[in-house]
């Protein structure tokens, strides 16, 4: 069963709206949502990592560095 804060993870690589308003929620979970979010970056494209990045960059937990040092280890978005 998934939850929900793990479907507005599978969200933020979603249309435009959608996306935006999942990050926005996710945001206001605040740390609670953090691993969730860095749990789910594998499944994620390459729009919504970007979104994830946001997330982080706006909820500033010290448990988004690896996270976010990983994305810099992967692959580049396709151009």
């Amino acid at each position: 069963m998934t939850s929900h804060i793990e479907t507005l993870v599978q969200q933020l690589d979603g249309k435009a709206d959608e996306s935006y308003d999942a990050r926005a929620e996710l945001i206001w979970i605040g740390a609670d949502a953090i691993s969730a979010v860095i749990n789910g970056l594998p499944s994620l494209g390459g729009f919504g990592q970007l979104t994830a990045i946001e997330v982080f960059e706006e909820v500033g937990d010290p448990r988004c560095g690896p996270a976010l040092i990983g994305l810099l280890d992967s692959e580049p978005f396709p151009t």
